[in-house]
This record gives C-alpha cells, sequence and structure tokens, in this order.
C-alpha cells in the first residue's frame, strides 16, 4: 500500500470494487489491487520491478542466498511474485495473509505466485511457529495504517525469536501523519533487539522500509545483496538507496 495512491487524482479504468471494498483496475501499462480506493499491489506489464516500494523487500531477501522467507501480507501478491520470479528456486516462501477475500483475488491479480499462503493472523503466526526464517517481511495495513499489534514489543520479541542468527526483519512504514508521530517510539522498541537501519525508497513515496537486523551489519548485508542479486537498469535506483541507507 502506497501513500502515492493517496496523492494522486488520476483517470483510471477497471472494476468497481466488490462487497469487501477490493477492485482490480488497469491503468495504461499496470494493474492495481486496491482497497477501499487504497493501492494494495501493483503489476506492470513488463518485467517484475515497480519502481515502487515493493521493490524495496527484494533486496533484503536476497541478503541471504537460499532463504526461508516469512512475508506478513499478501495483498494481490506483489512482493510474493517478485521473490518467487526472481529467486526462482532459492526461496523458500511462506506467505500469512488475514483477509480471504485478498488470497482469492491474488489467483487473478498474480496468478503466477509460488509461495505456502496460509490465511491468519500475521503476529499469531510468529509468535506460534516453530520455523526459523532468514528473513521476515512485513507489510502488513489496514487503509494507510499498520495494525496496532506489530508496534508492540511483543511483536518484536516474537519476531526476533524466529529469525535465524544472522536474520532480518524488514517492515513497509509509511510516514504518514500517525507514521510520523509513532515513528521514535517504534524504532526505540526495534532497536532494544535489532540494528536498526532506514531505507528511503522511491522520491516522493512517503514509505521507508526499516531493516532490523540481528547480527549483520550494513557492510555484510551490501556485499551479501550484490553477490545474490547483482546488478541491473531495474534495480539500479533501489541497490542504490540500499547503499545510503542510515544505522538509526
Amino acid at each position: 500500500m502506497s501513500l502515492l495512491d493517496l496523492l494522486r487524482l488520476r483517470k483510471k479504468r477497471g472494476q468497481k470494487p466488490d462487497d469487501s471494498g477490493f477492485s482490480i483496475e488497469e491503468r495504461g501499462y499496470e494493474k492495481v489491487l486496491k482497497y477501499e480506493g487504497i493501492t494494495y499491489s501493483k503489476l506492470k506489464d513488463k518485467g517484475v520491478y515497480t519502481g515502487e516500494y515493493w521493490d524495496y523487500f527484494i533486496p533484503a531477501a536476497n541478503i541471504f542466498y537460499s532463504p526461508r522467507v516469512l512475508l506478513i501480507g499478501l495483498g494481490g501478491g506483489t512482493i510474493a511474485l517478485q521473490l518467487g520470479e526472481l529467486m526462482r528456486n532459492r526461496i523458500d516462501l511462506d506467505v500469512v495473509e488475514l483477509n480471504k477475500r485478498s488470497v482469492e483475488l491474488s489467483h487473478e491479480f498474480a496468478p503466477r505466485i509460488s509461495a505456502n499462503i496460509m490465511l491468519g493472523e500475521g503476529s499469531d503466526y510468529v509468535e506460534t511457529t516453530n520455523k526459523k526464517y532468514d528473513a521476515i517481511l512485513l507489510d502488513a495495513y489496514i487503509s494507510s495504517k499498520i495494525p496496532g499489534q506489530f508496534l508492540e514489543r511483543k511483536f518484536i520479541e516474537n519476531a526476533h525469536r524466529a529469525l535465524s542468527d544472522d536474520g532480518v526483519l524488514a517492515i513497509n512504514y509509511a510516514m504518514n501523519f500517525m507514521g510520523v508521530l509513532t515513528f521514535r517510539d517504534y524504532v526505540h522498541k526495534l532497536k532494544e533487539r535489532f540494528s536498526v537501519f532506514k531505507v528511503n525508497t522511491a522520491m516522493f513515496e512517503g514509505n521507508v522500509i526499516l531493516l532490523c537486523s540481528k547480527r549483520l551489519g550494513k557492510g555484510e548485508m551490501l556485499i551479501r545483496i550484490a553477490e545474490n542479486l547483482g546488478l541491473s537498469p531495474e534495480n539500479e535506483p533501489l541497490v542504490r538507496n540500499y547503499r545510503s541507507m542510515d544505522r538509526l
């Protein structure tokens, strides 16, 4: 879910929202999945990169060559599709999504997804799972807000426990009005268990990625990303922003 969607007033064509509030719309060379008017997923006709915040989870997963990854928040499946297409047979991807209709529409919106999709509440899953993940990617939103349970110390502690020894927690954080107000307190909680870095996403987007590392420093993470992801014209902007990430 991108803050750009809150700022755009554009003519668009597509389906009207169904009873659940979801709609799939096509806008020229791209299609979007919306919930109550806010974009939750986007795909373009060519390639898997969107040029927006979704892309910024790709380097986080590529800190590991053959990772076990947990994605919390499916939306229409943009991130799951990207990771599956780019990492192919070297990723083991679990996805937890609370909204049943979102899961149903993902089969239409991004039919090439290859992942183990589970219906449930993400924070509950992290609390009870016995699996160890190399990366937990958090992209859970209700409208323009992260649900409160993901901002609590309990979730942070459970995520730390569910990660491998050098695992990372990557969070899509929207710097809207409420996000700015709670940012400092949230980062303080994260820093009790992790080294926390801030990665800026696309210019004017208003989202940042909070990259929370159990053990790895910036330099080692960047070396691994370079080795595992490589550099292409499509990913150069996001790799550049990872190189410029700040430790908080």
